[in-house]
């Protein structure tokens, strides 16, 4: 039979669970249990705790059942309640009334009804009355009664806060969404500005505020001050359902600015939130912003691309049918505009008017805003980073008082709003705060161009290349690449990428008859662009007998330095070091490139070339460019400045309409890399910069090229500011060209220029959207260095969620590659995460599953399986409750034996004791038995921790043990044993080099508890 320590017990253990359907599921049994039991005091206590679940966990309907059957104890047994429920009882109830109002079903009268009993019940209590009006102007907004509710909050600005309102961060929303309703933005703004500075906070602050200020700041001409509320506020919430209605405001944000294909991503990522909304108006704000970035997506042109994923089917508010994945973004946004304007008629219904219809429509015929944020150069879409806010208006007054002489306060005044003739609000402007002033509040930061104190660059000569229809198309425009020196146009870059990104080409043995090589190369390139560099060799490997068939050993050799060429960039992706291949691999390039040399002074010398010894010369033109990146990444500067200058004599010998750009221009970016990768930087960025500026619009691919290099070389001397500024360009130009992969490229140079320069948040979103671009095309080994970079982002903020999905997602395809001991300490990560995140199963499981990749067919394997088999043991009795991680020691205890096992032979070297790694287990025992309640067991697995570590005269370890040691004695009450430990670790650590050592702190403590 249940008795009152299993409820209590259950109560603990939701407690530390945190909110959401299965902590709610659990009390909601709780409470059956106090029923069965017939426990008072327990049914009340368990009615409290799930109505604080539902309102908390996304249920906030819910809580009204047992909201009520605990109001009615109340009611007739007022005793029954400490002073503690009572005050519980005062927010439960402030909150049954707006979830009321937020519900079209609950009719006016009901609504009405639990407003007076609210007031009736605060006034019973003695309670400010502040609450009381707040409420009552949130739900007048909802029964839309805007000047009632501008009544209200003047009532409530009038009348102190107490312990029953909300903090002083969330407290001001319900003057900041009147505002937003009522398009007062700048009230809205300033009312938002002691969250939007940093002066005030709490869990859900400033996201939520900052999310809901998004269109005022917007429309009052702050839109960098938008983007970084957007920026700091989204990254917030995007992982609560229950931040349904911040996301709307986002969704509707994004569509006013024309970020439409950010704007799909957030949409299409939480569509599957709508069956969760709290309520219709929740419900009614989500199809709102969701409409709206349906409506830019058509305006765009993309109305008949599928929307890609699910809309669900949902009933509890409004019907809805849902929609299959392959519904076109035109027919979702005439569906979901139609459910929201049925849903706003519910609202008008009840309400008896049409405020909130009114409302909906304007929002939906909103025109969207001139550009996004830092839209500056014309070139279409760009890479938005933090800049400096615009000011922020002095801060709304947040109190009313009376006047000197006694009179009354000048309420509109005071909020800021007067009544026009037909007594509709209207807006006065309030005073601005000083740049100085606001500038403490915001942490923005500005990226500079290339030395400041220059003329700026040339504009780029731009022109999006046109579409690639098929595969044919793609070769052909590739053969004519081809036929130039200096092959690396935008519209080269264009085609490969499409190929990289579509699947363009014909099966293998299927290619246009004559054009099998051509194929077959640009097929490698696109292989390259993916990263997939064992693939793009075998490809170029198995048309070298094609190529050497049409230009002889000249072929062969060119395939030979691409190959070579991926080879190294394998090792450097896979982290591998060069050292012990270098010479190998110099000696292989400078034999390649010396015979390319010898037919270039041959072909140059011929008085009369023929076709065929011009595309000769040009195809060996482009493999000494080749051959020099190569000789570049060996860092062999002088060989490759000399196979460029070879490049220069080929040139010369063919005509100009066989030279891709200026040959000039070509030859000095390419000397200019050399230089600046070879170590010469200054005169390598020189060079860059003299060639950018020789015309009055640069090319594309100079562009791109040159700001690369100033980006690398600025973050080799490490000014991150100013790489940054260039990979921002870079990734600009790719953006706009629509060339998906190598914009990923210069999205990840960015994200880690970012990150060196401690802007973690803007790093974070940088590598997020590479990520979705480059999970879009499915290029796994782009999207496994994105992965690892996000983890490793992830860390430095804090955010264990993104530590755990990124590390997950780059152990699994680490698995896929069979790079099984990166995959596991990938897994290990994840796990650490899950621990950290307080979940103890899953990181029990990860660690597992790191430890089954371990190669246990050497001795480090199987010292690594064991030790990752005991983290999954800690971390499986490492629970929310001491009953939780009883209830776990068995499985833990075989899990010890499993790890013991691992290790068991693996004999003593110089650099390994096998008597402290038994220590080292033991010492992991001891604390698994502590943290399980079994103190008795524990201590002689601390004894022989000590003595495994004293093994190899380990006092920091053994130290550990003596700790937990004088731990276990001190909790079992007994004092005489616990100073004995104590006095052991002093005398462990007695010289003076420990003194500071964290376990004499911890003795210390101990003792002085005993005292």
């Amino acid at each position: 039979m249940t008795t009152r320590e299993d409820i209590l017990e259950r109560l603990a253990y939701a407690d530390a669970l945190g909110h959401g359907p299965q902590t709610s599921a659990l009390i909601a049994e709780a409470v059956s249990w106090a029923d069965a039991l017939g426990d008072e005091d327990l049914r009340i206590a368990t009615r409290l705790a799930l109505t604080e679940a539902y309102q908390q966990g996304n249920e906030a309907w819910k809580a009204l059942a047992p909201f009520s059957w605990n109001l009615g104890r109340y009611q007739r047994r007022p005793e029954a309640f400490d002073d503690a429920q009572v005050r519980t009882l005062h927010w439960h109830f402030k909150w049954a009334v707006a979830v009321a109002g937020a519900n079209p079903r609950v009719s006016k009268d009901k609504v009405r009804q639990l407003e007076a009993s609210l007031e009736e019940f605060y006034r019973s209590g003695g309670a400010s009355m502040h609450v009381v009006h707040g409420e009552r102007a949130s739900v007048a907004g909802l029964l839309g009664l805007e000047e009632e509710a501008a009544e209200e909050l003047a009532a409530w600005r009038a009348t102190h806060r107490d312990e029953n309102a909300d903090c002083e961060g969330c407290d001001p929303m319900r003057q900041v969404a009147f505002a937003y309703r009522t398009e007062a933005w700048e009230l809205a703004v300033a009312t938002a500005v002691p969250v939007l500075t940093g002066a005030v906070s709490c869990s859900v602050q400033p996201q939520t505020t900052q999310s809901l200020v998004l269109l005022p700041l917007l429309a009052s001409g702050r839109p960098r001050a938008a983007w970084e509320a957007h920026l700091r506020s989204y990254r917030e919430i995007r992982r609560n359902p229950k931040a349904l209605i911040s996301l709307a405001y986002h969704l509707e944000y994004l569509a006013l600015v024309g970020r439409v294909d950010r704007g799909l991503e957030l949409l299409r990522r939480h569509l599957s939130w709508l069956d969760q909304a709290e309520s219709a108006y929740v419900l009614l704000s989500a199809l709102r912003g969701m409409s709206l970035v349906l409506r830019e997506a058509e305006r765009a042109g993309r109305g008949e691309e599928a929307l890609g994923v699910e809309v669900p089917a949902a009933d509890l508010w409004y019907p809805l049918p849902g929609l299959d994945a392959s519904t076109t973004i035109s027919r979702v946004y005439a569906e979901m505009t139609g459910w929201a304007r049925r849903l706003a008629q519910q609202f008008d219904t009840r309400n008896g008017n049409s405020t909130i219809s009114d409302h909906l429509e304007r929002s939906l015929a909103r025109a969207a805003f001139d550009a996004a944020p830092g839209a500056v150069h014309g070139l279409g879409v760009e890479v938005d980073l933090l800049e400096p806010s615009e000011e922020l208006p002095e801060a709304a007054q947040t109190s009313l008082t009376v006047d000197e002489d006694g009179a009354a306060p000048d309420v509109a005044s005071l909020l800021g709003l007067v009544a026009d003739d037909d007594g509709l609000v209207q807006e006065h402007a309030p005073r601005t705060t000083s740049s100085s002033q606001e500038a403490a509040g915001r942490r923005a930061r500005a990226v500079t161009s290339h030395q400041s104190g220059d003329a700026p660059f040339p504009l780029v000569d731009l022109v999006r290349p046109r579409p690639v229809r098929n595969g044919e198309e793609a070769v052909r425009r590739y053969v004519d690449h081809r036929r130039t020196i200096g092959s690396s146009t935008m519209d080269y870059w264009y085609v490969v990428d499409q190929v990289a990104t579509r699947d363009l080409l014909p099966p293998i043995g299927e290619e246009i008859p004559g054009l099998e090589y051509h194929t077959g190369l640009l097929r490698a390139a696109a292989m390259t662009c993916r990263t997939e560099m064992d693939e793009a060799i075998a490809e170029r490997l198995r048309i070298r007998p094609l190529i050497e068939l049409a230009f002889g050993p000249l072929g062969a050799y060119y395939v030979d330095l691409l190959n070579l060429d991926n080879e190294i960039t394998a090792d450097s992706i896979a982290e591998l070091s060069q050292d012990a291949v270098r010479d190998e691999r110099l000696q292989r390039a400078t034999s390649l490139i010396g015979q390319i040399e010898a037919q270039v002074e041959d072909l140059v010398s011929t008085e009369l070339l023929d076709p065929g010894g011009t595309d000769s010369l040009v195809l060996a033109a482009d493999a000494l460019l080749v051959g020099a990146s190569v000789l570049t990444d060996l860092h062999a500067k002088d060989e490759a400045l000399g196979a460029i200058q070879v490049v220069a004599r080929a040139a010369e010998a063919v005509p100009e309409d066989r030279h891709a750009e200026r040959m000039e221009d070509i030859l000095d970016m390419a000397r200019a890399e050399v230089l600046a990768e070879c170590g010469d930087v200054y005169n390598g960025c020189l060079l860059a910069e003299e060639v950018m500026r020789r015309h009055e619009k640069v090319s594309p691919v100079l562009a791109a090229r040159g700001r690369r290099l100033l980006g690398i070389s600025s973050m080799e001397v490490g000014q991150f500011d100013e790489a940054i500024a260039q990979f921002r360009e870079q990734a600009n130009i790719m953006l706009a060209a629509g060339i998906t992969l190598y914009a990923v490229a210069s999205l990840l140079s960015l994200g880690s220029a970012l990150e060196a320069s401690e802007r973690y948040l803007e790093s974070a979103e940088v590598l997020e959207s590479a990520l979705s671009l480059a999970q879009r095309t499915g290029a796994k080994s782009v999207a496994l260095y994105l992965h690892r970079l996000l983890a490793q982002t992830g860390m430095a903020m804090g955010e264990e969620e993104s530590v755990a999905e990124h590390s997950l997602a780059a152990a699994r395809i680490l698995q896929e590659q069979g790079r099984r001991a990166l995959a596991g300490e990938y897994l290990s990560h994840a796990a650490m995460a899950a621990s950290n995140l307080k979940d103890n199963v899953g990181a029990a499981a990860l660690f597992r599953q790191a430890a089954d990749l371990e190669d246990t067919r050497t001795d480090q394997g199987c010292l690594d399986r064991g030790r990752a088999l005991r983290r999954s043991a800690r971390a499986l009795v490492d629970d929310l409750t001491l009953p939780m991680a009883r209830g776990r020691l068995d499985e833990a205890r075989q899990i010890m034996e499993e790890a013991r096992q691992a290790f068991a032979g693996v004999a003593d070297t110089e650099g390994y004791s096998s008597a402290w790694e038994i220590g080292d287990w033991h010492d992991d025992m001891a604390w698994i038995l502590w943290r399980t309640g079994q103190n008795w067991q524990a201590v002689q697995h601390c004894e022989s921790a000590y003595d495994g570590y004293m093994d190899t005269e380990d006092r920091d370890s053994a130290s550990r043990a003596l700790c937990m040691l004088a731990r276990l004695h001190a909790e079992r009450g007994e004092r005489d044993e616990a100073l004995a430990a104590c006095a052991r670790v002093r005398d462990l650590l007695g010289e003076p080099h420990w003194d500071g050592h964290d376990a004499l702190e911890f003795v210390a403590s101990v003792e002085e508890t005993l005292r």
